[in-house]
């Protein structure tokens, strides 16, 4: 496994690989318009190649550290996701860090922007979700000397320090759970599937299971919306007509879940025993939903909160730290919307 290096790459190396002055490499990443184009090509080129960030108050650091955090995140919106923020702020301001929060919408290109714009500002520590990222992202954060914490997902080995779960293993323990709780055709319901990751690490899981017991499958990617509730619910009656015999459902997050429960009520369709639905996330409202209350997957968010947290001050006060790989579990919530496996 690849160890954190704590050299940064440093103006002076863009110069010599670029063949320049450092004061031409530090012209150039201020006013890029006061060096030729055919320098700046060169200088650029070094710049990708080594992943090199402009630090933009290196003069106001001389051998102290950094009082400011960050942690890059899908989404805000996901009541998983700020949940965890909240507690790692809580507990990074208790010891006197200021956390900086950025949410690029599952857009990686965006992510390698806003982590190159933290890392201008060297913080003490990044946490980052998900194990994948453009290779040009990796590059930045391997090189830059800055601490990274891996968090939501355990997987890669592009940081030694990981917080958080097997996506895959989950959604292969879902299948299992609906299969042995009887359902014989299943459908995964997500959105936005081509750019939600690790809903795509759940789904391989899932299918994974349902091919070891022969069983068929439907995937239902709801398109884009601000309001995933109406748009999971005009979906669930179209689906149910085209795929006869859809007696179970795995959802790629609780809100998904709970509209699809919504919408079967409605319909009076009989859940569980028509229709078995399983959410994902285990969202604070699911098991006070009614008639129904919702099935989950319990991510243990607040115990990956404090781990990542804890890991993160660990690494900003000890630099021979490495940090370590932290599964921190999960857990399936039987509720009132499936059936006991059993």
């Amino acid at each position: 496994m690849r160890q954190r290096s704590r050299q940064a790459v440093k103006l002076d190396d863009v110069a010599n690989l670029a063949n320049v002055s450092p004061s031409t490499v530090s012209l150039f990443v201020r006013y890029p318009e006061k060096v030729s184009v055919k320098t700046g090509k060169k200088i650029q080129a070094a710049i990708d190649e080594l992943g090199y960030v402009h630090n933009k108050i290196a003069s106001q650091f001389t051998g102290g550290r950094s009082s400011s955090m960050a942690v890059i995140v899908p989404s805000i919106a996901n009541i998983i996701f700020s949940r965890v923020i909240q507690q790692i702020e809580r507990t990074v301001s208790a010891a006197g860090y200021q956390l900086s929060i950025a949410s690029h919408d599952h857009s990686l290109d965006k992510e390698e922007e806003q982590v190159r714009a933290i890392l201008q500002w060297s913080p003490a520590v990044i946490a980052i979700a998900g194990a994948d990222h453009n290779p040009s992202t990796v590059k930045m954060l391997q090189n830059s000397g800055t601490p990274v914490v891996q968090m939501w997902q355990i997987e890669g080995d592009h940081f030694p320090a990981q917080v958080g779960n097997d996506h895959t293993h989950v959604g292969f323990q879902a299948a299992q759970f609906m299969i042995e709780s009887g359902c014989k055709k299943l459908a995964y319901f997500t959105t936005r599937f081509n750019e939600d990751i690790r809903a795509q690490k759940r789904y391989q899981g899932f299918t994974a299971a349902l091919a070891a017991h022969g069983l068929q499958h439907v995937v239902v990617d709801i398109p884009r919306t601000d309001n995933i509730y109406q748009a999971s619910r005009s979906l669930l009656m179209k689906t149910l007509v085209k795929e006869r015999g859809l007696d179970g459902i795995f959802c790629s997050s609780d809100a998904i879940a709970s509209a699809l429960l919504m919408e079967a009520f409605d319909k009076k369709i009989q859940v569980p025993q028509q229709l078995s639905i399983l959410g994902f996330g285990d969202f604070p409202a699911s098991a006070f939903l009614a008639p129904y209350s919702l099935s989950s997957v319990n991510l243990n968010a607040d115990n990956m909160a404090a781990k990542t947290a804890e890991m993160m001050l660990k690494m900003s006060e000890n630099e021979t730290y490495q940090g370590e790989i932290i599964d921190v579990g999960f857990e399936i919530i039987p509720r009132n919307s499936t059936n006991l496996p059993f």
